[in-house]
């Protein structure tokens, strides 16, 4: 019975054997990298030069491997990725007999003459190759194969003819490694076992009443190929962009040598006009512009060696894929698939920055050169310079009223690193498409050096939506920014100049005797809740009337921040009726009650000015109103809800955590560094989905796309008390806070992580 079925086997292993054909093999094609170690550069053989393949898939010789081998651990001699090696277990780095087979190939190919005879112990030259034993034969040792009763009916093919046969005439075909079957050639795949197994191995070891699924090798190979191809081709555009980036980079190089040049020379020709008193300022301008071009150059040589170490990878992984794909055979192939995925995977989402970190635009400004020249020596010229990386831009749109020209939106540039570049004069443009489709400029307000940003401002003449498009050096924002103009009163920023009588005047038309929001703040503007759908977008902003008396509220009632230094000394910091006195922060200027879905999102923007270890920097909050002013926070309440970011003291970095009646219950990493040092800059956008029939609230990552916690069981209902939301601001000593609301209008859609999550 069991001969009959390996019989059957045998039948469909002549069906599933047919050659699949692969490309053909040229030269050129086949680097030397690939022929011989990278680490002694002694030419890959079948004895003592045997390549093994990494996880990184690279190859090295296996006694390479062996001396590189320490403590478990070995490194590749091409990217210098450190492998683990378990119990130095070198088996687990598989041998790669498509080397060996591309090779000899070549050799053939080229008519080398130091092809030896595998038989005999002589090493004479061989002529000839058996074509069932895979073996080079001398002229001696071919007459005997030729002979044996075994052998006698092989066919030998000469070098000559071998010249143009094609390269699967040089694949030896892989038996199975289980004793007895050393005759058998792989021809199945076992899906359950995830291997190659010969005809018997699937009958005797691999029964489909054990659950096993044998497939014909040829079908799982091209399935699998399939798989491997598309994450070639993902690898390959990777390494397109790569390469893009590169000559981006070379190029912008190029630009600054050329800039070099220039602006030597226009630095040159306007200190010829000048006498020696002006000699000294020269060369200081000439230092600070070879000091610009060299950092410069730095960066950009920085992102040059991550960029050519990440396009290198992943050609040596594509060239090995490709290499697998085409010359290995199905067995060989299918060994290393999951290696290769694994690989080809790690590539495809591994990011790296497509736009050069710094860029090459740099000038001399011929600043006070003329006929005062003399008393200004010192001061004379300056270079002019920026690092502003366009990935990092930040632009924050705000709504505007109808027929003022008002202040729309803010811009503040960053380069590479994270870090605020306050250089001014920076060519910055803003086109507005009002809802008729017509486009106007903005008027561009350089503020650089009180407030380190640009404004844009605009008259907007048409109610609605009006899209905005951001160009900085002539390069255009891919973001597209939106704003409405509207035909209401808009909240009129808070003026922290008004003297003290005003102020007074102004809390006792509003008199107080708890931290409620006030009518006022209601009516700072003009509720018009925003459908998206069956969600309502609400519209609110900070209370100007209620938050306390460390907290400013700028921008329309929009965004908040604690007090400056600055500010402080122009503001009482006395005890004022009807504002939150312990609650560090403002609430909303209404609460939410009404049953429905409710979405409304936060920007956050950081910067660390000390270190922080466990103070607390931000809280977002849903409270009940006699709940909020009992503490510096809500996060200890039973009827409050809080996400906050604060140095954590499980992990010891900046965490943003989620609280519930005093208990911690989640905490994520915002910085991967501990702790966060001075300098740090985070740029953040929270969306908050509140379901007040399930009593769920949704906190998601807008900007990463992600769902950071669902809160469950709030106690909220028509019947109950209303929740309000709270915005809480810490540390202004040690970290700059600064949140915006998006609210109403504003929001453009819902994610669909908040979505997902919803509760049906």
């Amino acid at each position: 019975m069991e001969k009959e079925s390996i019989r059957e086997y045998s039948d469909t292993f002549m069906e599933s054997s047919r050659p699949i054909s692969k490309a053909s093999v040229k030269a050129e094609d086949i680097r030397q990298q690939y022929t011989e170690c990278q680490s002694c550069l002694k030419e890959y053989n079948d004895n003592d030069v045997v390549p093994r393949i990494l996880p990184c898939l690279h190859a090295c010789c296996h006694a390479c491997i062996v001396s590189m081998e320490n403590h478990g651990t070995m490194k590749c001699p091409v990217c210098e990725v450190r492998h683990t090696v378990p119990d130095s277990d070198l088996d687990q780095f598989r041998k790669d007999d498509t080397r060996k087979y591309l090779i000899m190939h070549l050799k053939v190919q080229r008519g080398s003459q130091d092809i030896a005879c595998e038989e005999c112990s002589k090493q004479k030259k061989a002529v000839s190759r058996c074509h069932e034993c895979g073996q080079f034969l001398c002229t001696e040792c071919a007459d005997i194969h030729s002979k044996t009763k075994v052998t006698k009916k092989h066919k030998m093919v000469t070098l000559t003819e071998l010249k143009e046969s094609p390269f699967e005439e040089f694949q030896s075909k892989q038996t199975c490694e289980i004793s007895g079957h050393e005759d058998q050639t792989y021809a199945f795949y076992c899906k359950k076992c995830d291997r190659p197994v010969c005809a018997l191995c699937a009958i005797q070891s691999h029964p489909d009443s054990q659950g096993h699924n044998i497939k014909q090798i040829n079908d799982v190979y091209v399935e699998v190929k399939r798989v491997v191809e598309g994450l070639m081709s993902d690898v390959k555009h990777r390494t397109l962009s790569a390469k893009d980036t590169i000559t981006a980079i070379d190029n912008t190089v190029d630009g600054l040598d050329s800039a070099l040049k220039k602006i030597t020379k226009e630095i040159d020709n306007a200190f010829d006009e000048c006498v020696k008193a002006l000699d000294r300022r020269r060369d200081e301008l000439k230092d600070k512009l070879h000091t610009k071009v060299k950092e410069k150059k730095k960066i950009l040589d920085k992102q040059l060696d991550s960029i050519c170490f990440h396009k290198n990878n992943m050609e040596d992984s594509y060239e090995f894929s490709n290499n697998m794909a085409n010359y290995s055979t199905n067995s060989e192939f299918l060994f290393f698939k999951d290696r290769i995925i694994h690989r080809l995977n790690e590539l495809r989402e591994e990011d790296f920055d497509i736009v050069p970190h710094d860029n090459d635009e740099i000038k001399f400004k011929p600043v006070k050169m003329g006929e005062d020249f003399n008393k200004l020596s010192r001061e004379l010229g300056s270079i002019w310079s920026t690092s502003a990386y366009l990935p990092n831009t930040h632009v924050e749109p705000f709504d505007i009223s109808m027929d003022r020209e008002q202040v729309f939106m803010k811009i503040t540039l960053f380069d590479s690193e994270g870090h605020q570049q306050s250089e001014g004069e920076v060519d910055i443009r803003v086109e507005v498409t009002d809802p008729n489709g017509r486009t106007h400029g903005a008027t561009i307000i350089d503020c650089t050096a009180t407030e380190g940003l640009f404004k844009a401002k605009y008259r907007g003449t048409a109610k609605g939506k009006h899209r905005a498009t951001v160009f900085v050096m002539g390069t255009m924002i891919p973001n597209e920014f939106s704003f409405h103009v509207g035909s209401g009163p808009m909240v009129e920023r808070l003026d922290l100049e008004m003297d003290m009588e005003k102020r007074e005047h102004m809390e006792l038309d509003y008199p107080m005797k708890t931290a409620t929001p006030s009518e006022a703040s209601q009516a700072m503007t003009p509720i018009t809740d925003f459908m998206l759908g069956d969600i309502v977008c609400p519209d609110f902003v900070f209370d100007a009337v209620t938050c306390h008396n460390t907290i400013d509220i700028l921008e329309e009632g929009k965004t908040v921040r604690a007090k400056t230094s600055r500010t402080k000394g122009k503001v009482t910091t006395r005890l004022e009726p009807g504002r939150l006195q312990i609650y560090r922060g403002a609430m909303a200027s209404r609460p939410m009650h009404k049953t429905g879905l409710y979405y409304w999102e936060v920007g956050v923007v950081y910067k660390i000015q000390r270190l922080i270890r466990q103070g607390m920097l931000f809280e977002f909050g849903l409270a009940k109103l006699d709940c909020i002013d009992k503490h510096q926070s809500v996060d200890c309440h039973p009827a409050a809800w809080s996400v906050s970011a604060r140095g954590c003291h499980v992990c010891g970095k900046i965490c943003l955590q989620t609280w519930h009646n005093g208990q911690l219950l989640t905490h994520k990493a915002l910085s991967p560094r501990t702790p966060s040092p001075p300098g740090t800059f985070i740029r953040q956008y929270y969306g908050f989905m509140l379901d007040i029939e399930k009593k769920h609230w949704i906190i998601v990552d807008v900007k990463n796309k992600k769902m950071l916690f669902h809160f469950k069981n709030l106690v909220i209902s028509e019947m109950s008390e209303p929740l309000w939301p709270v915005f809480g601001v810490y540390s202004p000593e040690n970290v700059s806070v600064t949140i915006t609301l998006k609210t109403g209008r504003a929001i453009d859609s819902i994610p669909e992580e908040a979505l997902e999550n919803l509760v049906a």
